[in-house]
């Protein structure tokens, strides 16, 4: 095999492969040989035509492009080993020369990591504002979410709804007569709140009884996630089916055990509380730390970000955002490609995109120049951790992680925290008091939000 490597502009590489005919050729032949087995003709017995008639009676154009196409596949893998390329993507391979007898030339077009030039990235200072602390009215917030959680739900045919109800009802939606896609099912149960489905929408559902209907319009917030319903009117007409009372329990040791069975009282209820949110704004303080760090890095740093791994990870962006809702939501196809289609487009999740690659690449780049990389013996640790946790054999981890295709998620995973755990052993944080009284500063400016419940049932 005889490779030939030319650098393109940007971070694409130029490949051209060339293998031996010889061996293609007789590879070509034990084909003819094997599909000659099964083949009847006239004259002949099973298995004893000969080769020439074999192939006028055979599809060869089909069995040469799969022949041409394994040994593409092979040598492609291997050429990038040898040269030492990494490939990012799949490449655009072209054959040159593809004819049995002759040498087999092709080529192909490999995006490879765009070069980064790393800045200062160790020995900085970065300053926060302030850190998280625990207070007992975010203890009272958890409590009262658990009262939430194990409400008890009462049918209700007395009474009209009212605010903080559950309702099941028949939704149609409509645009100047044309029927909007809210999914495949219809019927839709949510918490008569204010922010329940479409700000506004419970104002018109609130007041009506069980079977009652009703018909008014909508106008759908600027900010809605799905984008082609941004700032229209909407036209519903509605059936209640149902209607729930909402009836929270009594805050005390009763409750405590419903929560936590292993729970005796409201005290042990309380530290339980008290410990996870602890822990919870510990780690939400340590996020802010690392983050404030890596910005600073990697602004410090240089790359170009190529438009193809720009539109690969605002497309992973969608499937983990609005497209999982849309899918979760069953909407048609026509949805969910406009859905896509707009948030391809927006500019500030293409900065958001940006700045998400371009961390991948600096971190990654920090990694070869301080030979920071993960060992087996850590990964196994991980799987032994995983397996602990689960309470389930290792092998099966490492069977199931195998089949899902996840082993080189994890490593890149493991490395990951590697590397961030470098960049904050060799840089510092510092809470400025300055930065803090502008935060609170801007929180004044800022008119105050209203804080919401959370919901009894999530809508459909």
């Amino acid at each position: 095999m005889k490779v030939t490597v030319e650098k393109q502009e940007g971070n694409k590489i130029h490949l051209e492969v060339a293998l031996e005919g010889k061996p293609l050729e007789e590879a070509y032949h034990q084909a003819l040989n094997y599909y000659g087995r099964s083949l009847k003709l006239k004259g002949f017995r099973k298995g004893k035509v000969p080769l020439n008639l074999v192939e006028q009676n055979l599809d060869t154009d089909q069995v040469k492009r799969d022949l041409f196409q394994r040994a593409m596949g092979d040598s492609y893998h291997q050429a990038l080993a040898e040269q030492q390329i990494e490939s990012i993507a799949e490449p655009v391979i072209e054959a040159v020369q593809a004819e049995i007898g002759k040498d087999f030339i092709y080529k192909a077009i490999v995006e490879v990591r765009p070069e980064v030039v790393l800045g200062d990235y160790k020995g900085l200072t970065a300053a926060i504002p302030s850190e998280e602390t625990l207070t007992d009215e975010k203890i009272d917030e958890q409590i009262q979410h658990l009262r939430r959680e194990h409400a008890v739900l009462l049918p209700v045919d007395n009474r009209p709804a009212q605010l903080g109800d559950l309702m099941t009802l028949h939704v149609d939606a409509s645009i100047e007569g044309e029927s909007v896609d809210l999914g495949e099912s219809k019927d839709m149960t949510l918490e008569l709140r204010e922010d329940s489905f479409v700000k506004g929408f419970s104002d018109h559902v609130v007041g009506l009884n069980v079977d009652e209907k009703k018909s008014f319009d909508l106008t759908f917030p600027e900010d809605y996630y799905v984008e082609d319903l941004r700032g229209k009117q909407i036209h519903f007409d509605v059936h209640v089916h149902e209607i729930k009372e909402v009836e929270l329990p009594e805050v005390d040791d009763d409750f405590a055990s419903t929560v936590h069975s292993e729970l005796e009282n409201l005290e042990e209820l309380n530290e339980r509380i008290r410990k996870e949110l602890s822990e919870a704004i510990e780690e939400q303080n340590e996020v802010q730390k690392q983050q404030k760090l890596l910005d600073k890095v990697v602004s410090n740093a240089q790359v170009e970000i190529p438009d193809s791994m720009l539109q690969r990870e605002l497309y992973a962006m969608w499937q983990m955002s609005e497209g999982s809702q849309l899918a979760n939501a069953k909407v048609g196809e026509q949805t969910l490609r406009a859905s896509l289609m707009h948030w391809m487009q927006r500019e500030e999740l293409k900065e958001t995109a940006r700045q998400r690659i371009k961390t991948t690449l600096v971190l990654g780049a920090i990694a070869r120049e301080e030979g920071i990389s993960i060992s087996q013996e850590e990964v196994d640790a991980e799987i032994q951790e995983l397996a602990e946790t689960h309470e389930i054999p290792v092998e099966q981890v490492k069977a199931q992680l195998e089949q899902e295709n996840r082993m080189v998620a994890l490593m890149d995973e493991l490395l990951s925290f590697k590397i961030i755990d470098w960049v904050m052993e060799n840089n510092d944080i510092v809470v400025s008091e300055e930065l803090s009284q502008a935060e609170e500063a801007a929180k004044t400016a800022d008119a105050p939000a209203e804080s919401q419940e959370a919901p009894v049932e999530q809508s459909v």
